[in-house]
């Protein structure tokens, strides 16, 4: 019986490990902190096309939010300024291909008409998603931080919004992070 025990145990822990846990063999890593300050559950894939919202995306990378604990645990790969305003759920540091172009999507669920996003019929009429896919190219044992947050239009509704910070040392020694100048948002649905 034990055996089967460790075994199953085993065996979930196993399934809940991918490609971004550790550094990529064969290729300079970068580190980056995905990160959410809404309390809703957030899906971090990656994307089906580079263009334009498809899903939720291929991959997962991670699950951000009060999920994040159920399916696995959180990851921490030494990214420098970690916030400890937000929750630890809400943040997680994977190892990203370094020196090529990367992508990843963010896809937030909340209740339709309490959170904004586009109604998503093949997850019924009570969830909206809110999407955003982020691409940029990471320099080699570079460190970064992707904050998913949702933000105020010119309109007043509110919608998603994700802005990447470069994290490195100022002239004094200290780690500084200031707004990437070199990434895409993107917020277009595929057919839109």
């Amino acid at each position: 019986m034990k055996y089967l025990v460790v075994s199953l145990a085993l065996l979930i822990l196993s399934g809940c490990s991918n490609i971004y846990t550790k550094p990529h063999e064969g290729v300079e890593n970068a580190k980056l902190r995905l990160a959410s300050i809404p309390s809703n559950n957030n899906f971090v894939h990656e994307p089906k096309a580079k263009s334009c919202i498809y899903g939720n995306g291929d991959a997962q990378i991670t699950i951000l939010g009060s999920k994040a604990n159920l399916f696995r645990s959180l990851d921490r790969n030494g990214v420098p300024l970690y916030n400890s305003e937000i929750s630890d759920s809400h943040q997680n540091e994977v190892y990203v291909p370094a020196g090529t172009e990367f992508s990843f999507q963010f896809n937030s669920v909340g209740f339709a008409g309490f959170s904004p996003g586009v109604y998503d019929p093949k997850y019924g009429a009570m969830y909206a998603w809110c999407r955003k896919i982020v691409t940029f190219t990471p320099e080699p044992n570079g460190n970064y931080e992707a904050l998913f947050d949702f933000v105020e239009l010119p309109s007043g509704k509110e919608t998603c919004d994700v802005t990447l910070f470069e994290i490195t040392k100022n002239n004094q020694g200290d780690y500084v992070k200031s707004e990437s100048q070199d990434y895409n948002v993107v917020d277009r649905y595929c057919g839109s």
